[in-house]
């Protein structure tokens, strides 16, 4: 039997049916007509003298209706996935008929399309190329994963990304469990992430990367190192950037169920009326899983407190759920905006607490709650005032709430067997956070020629917390201010030439922050005092990609670039991290060298070759104190020096676009290189030598990959049906989790791990309808990450999905 999700409770099941309601009456109307999964071509159209053509005529043979060029050359078009002839015809010019394709779901542009006067009859110079492959041949260092091949599958972003080069994605347990993103040896907070480039890190619980649903992105950026200083922020040493589906009007609707009562219904739409350029766009999405897979334990005895033999249990105690809603409402395509939305972002979680941050430790009652409302502003313009000139805004104001919940007085072990305790199983608490936090960011660039363009970017974020506990409402702590306010400033430079690309630039990082400290004397007295940290700190970099031969790219990049401290991080959650005022910003030079190539082979076959080099020296690293004894109660520190070297490669090849393999590897190598350790205390300072100098760091992969293989049988006629299947394999060499500098004895060790997957999906009518089943781990091999906590074992899953596009 399936429970009811407790979101669905009360007020929000009606909203959201309402919601869904409007939305689906205003986009009923594509259904009539948009019958193939469709795609969109682009481009500008000059003169022999590289000026724009406003007013020409741009149509498609055999598409009816035709459109002409604005006032910038620019045109688009609409029409389903095909070949095609594009014809262009102006007053006192030649017409041009041309060859082109529409990829189904994929905007193909024509770059430097040139019609020539009736004197000078020439040829039209037409280059075609995906807004993937342009991402993929910029300066920087990065991966772009074409999500749209993804979107009849089960998977989250997360287990997207953790399949490509250099990520590594650690998580807790199932769907909602806490992860950790690592990319080329950052981790956590070092990594930032951002949706359309704005910033994402603080928009609460519910909306992380686990929660989003594949089918709301067009495409996934994963810069490595040196990021474009159009994102912005303070990333060390790498981005990711989710692009979200730009198809003005489209339904994709979706239901996936599977293993461990997991359910995952989302909901994605547009509608744009093309005279008016009205437009609604929308995001909903829903996870509920019970995680109650089993795992391998040794149960403890309550009452001697000694450990059992292991034992196969259910998990127990690990609920979760959440729901999101995002609308947007404004206009697009008009001459005072190409883009102008105003939005709210609704959500809301709660997830059950299984353990602490090691399966020794088990609760069977803590829970955690948060909510969160998020008013947006969304406006760009291209050519602002003068040509060339392009203004982007956003701002937004979270206001979320988060309660952390421990009152029953009872300890479990993993056999739901219970003793009493005097308060609650770890402490009595029913914490409650209110974090309101403003973002502002905005972007301006300026085209000063063909070749050259600057640009400046500017992210302001302001925190502010207040605490309360109706179980220690008289605590002191409460009484202090929690804020933090940062501000990152860029500057850069790029020139681009015929095979040639380039940037320089700078940025300077702000931060200012208000908290406490709690102080104990010799005699054991405890006191509390305020205290505050303001930093200021200038970064740089430069990068740059030159194509050496048809096909071959080799790129470079080079950073010295700081992170500041984050409000969890300064100000503690209140349940696992504590807090620590006195956090420093990290700082690291980056290096990044690299390589792209595609082979030269006639025929079908087409074979991608890239490989990496990553040097990453890094200073006042912040991880969390694996010194610490306490499971539960970890603080953040700076960790001196640590250093980071590896290579990454991949190798992709496909036939006729009907069979495609791809193989990964990352080795990374990640050592702690301060020879000194000082601390100080009631009795003073004190330096002494730091034990775990020159080992690597403990609990983090350095050896890891993935495979795919996968074929699509396609049935051409009217239908427009698909078969696809497809095999991965992930891989993670095992790794110590204590420091290697324990020497050889040390038994601390997470294994080597191999996970299998098949998915096998079939598509109707060109995409309209489609069913999907996959597998994961059907080996039901034991999958570990973050201090052994173990991963869900076999498990299956079917999504069904409805997609129509106008």
């Amino acid at each position: 039997m399936i429970s009811t999700p407790v979101l669905f409770k009360g007020r929000f099941l009606p909203c959201v049916l309402r919601f869904l309601l409007v939305t689906l009456l205003i986009a009923n109307s594509l259904n009539s007509t948009a019958q193939n999964t469709n795609g969109t071509i682009s481009g500008q159209v000059l003169n022999n003298e590289s000026q724009p053509v406003p007013g020409a005529s741009v149509s498609l043979k055999g598409v009816p209706g035709k459109k002409q060029s604005d006032e910038s050359g620019h045109f688009q078009l609409t029409a389903p996935a095909g070949n095609y002839e594009l014809n262009i015809s102006f007053v006192g010019y030649g017409k041009k008929k041309l060859k082109v394709t529409i990829n189904a779901g994929a905007n193909t542009l024509i770059d430097n399309l040139v019609l020539s006067d009736l004197n000078e009859m020439k040829e039209v110079s037409v280059v075609g190329k995906t807004e993937v492959k342009k991402a993929k041949e910029k300066a920087f260092s990065l991966n772009v994963i074409d999500t749209k091949q993804l979107y009849n599958t089960s998977a989250d972003l997360n287990q997207v990304m953790n399949r490509t080069s250099g990520v590594r994605i650690r998580e807790d347990g199932g769907v909602g469990s806490n992860f950790n993103f690592s990319l080329n040896g950052f981790s956590g907070k070092q990594v930032k992430f951002f949706l359309d480039g704005i910033p994402i890190d603080n928009l609460g619980s519910s909306l992380t990367l686990n929660n989003f649903p594949v089918n709301m992105a067009e495409r996934i950026e994963v810069y490595k190192g040196v990021t474009p200083i159009s994102l912005g922020g303070d990333a060390l040493g790498g981005a990711v950037n989710i692009v979200t589906r730009s198809n003005p009007n489209y339904i994709d609707a979706s239901y996936g169920f599977g293993s461990f009562n997991t359910h995952r219904p989302s909901f994605n739409a547009a509608y744009t009326n093309a005279k008016t350029g009205f437009t609604v766009r929308t995001n909903m999405f829903y996870n509920y899983s019970d995680n109650d897979y089993k795992v391998d334990v040794q149960p403890i005895d309550l009452i001697t407190g000694q450990r059992g033999v292991y034992q196969r249990v259910k998990r127990f105690h690990d609920k979760y759920e959440s729901g999101t809603a995002q609308v947007e409402v404004g206009v697009t395509g008009k001459k005072y905006a190409d883009k102008l939305l105003f939005g709210v972002i609704a959500s809301g979680n709660e997830k059950d607490i299984q353990t602490g941050v090691t399966m020794e430790q088990v609760f069977g009652a803590r829970t955690t709650r948060s909510s969160s409302v998020i008013p947006t502003l969304k406006y760009k313009k291209t050519d602002l005032f003068i040509k060339g000139l392009d203004l982007s805004v956003y701002g937004a104001y979270n206001m979320s709430q988060n309660r952390f919940i421990d009152t029953t007085r009872l300890k479990y072990n993993w056999l739901q067997q219970t003793i009493p305790t005097t308060s609650a199983e770890l402490i009595r608490t029913q914490l409650k956070n209110k974090d309101n936090e403003g973002l502002a960011t905005a972007n301006l660039a300026y085209k000063i020629n063909a070749h050259q363009a600057v640009s400046y970017n500017y992210v302001l974020t302001d925190f502010k917390r207040k605490s309360s506990d109706v179980e220690n409402p008289d605590n002191p702590v409460f009484l202090y201010p929690q804020k933090l306010a940062k501000q990152v400033m860029g500057l850069a430079w790029q020139t681009d030439y015929e095979g040639f690309t380039a940037t320089l630039f700078t940025k300077l990082y702000l931060l200012n922050a208000k908290s406490f400290e709690q102080q104990t004397t010799k005699e054991g007295v405890t006191s509390y005092q305020q205290s505050s940290l303001s930093t200021s700190n200038l970064g740089y970099g430069a990068a740059a990609a030159y194509f050496i031969l048809t096909g071959l790219q080799a790129k470079a990049s080079f950073e010295h670039t700081f992170r500041l401290p984050e409000a969890t991080e300064l100000l503690g959650d209140g349940l696992y991290v504590r807090r620590n005022s006195a956090l420093k910003p990290e700082s690291s030079n980056n290096l990044n060298l690299g390589a792209l190539y595609k082979l030269p082979l006639q025929g079908d076959h087409k074979v991608g070759i890239e490989g990496n080099f990553i040097y990453r020296k890094s200073q006042n690293f912040i991880r969390l104190d694996q010194a610490q004894a306490a499971p539960i109660d970890r603080q953040y520190i700076n960790v001196g020096d640590v250093l980071t070297t590896g290579v990454e490669g991949e190798v992709k090849y496909t036939w006729k676009d009907k069979i495609f393999v791809s193989a990964n590897m990352t080795y990374q190598n990640i050592v702690d290189k301060q020879k000194t350790i000082t601390t100080t205390n009631f009795t003073g300072t004190n330096t002494s030598a730091n034990f775990y100098y020159n080992s690597r760091l403990p609990n983090m992969p350095f050896l890891f990959g993935n495979a795919d293989i996968g074929t699509v049988f396609k049935q051409v006629g009217a239908a427009e049906n698909s078969l696809s299947i497809s095999y991965s394999l992930n891989y993670v060499q095992k790794y110590f989790l204590t420091s290697t500098a324990l020497g050889a004895d040390n038994q601390d060790i997470i294994p080597q791990q191999f996970s299998h997957n098949l998915m096998a999906g079939y598509s109707i009518k060109n995409g309209k309808y489609n069913i999907a089943l996959e597998g994961r781990n059907l080996a039901d091999n034991r999958l570990f990450d973050n201090y052994l906590l173990q991963k869900p074992g076999r498990s299956f899953f079917i999504k069904l999905r409805y997609f129509i596009s106008k």
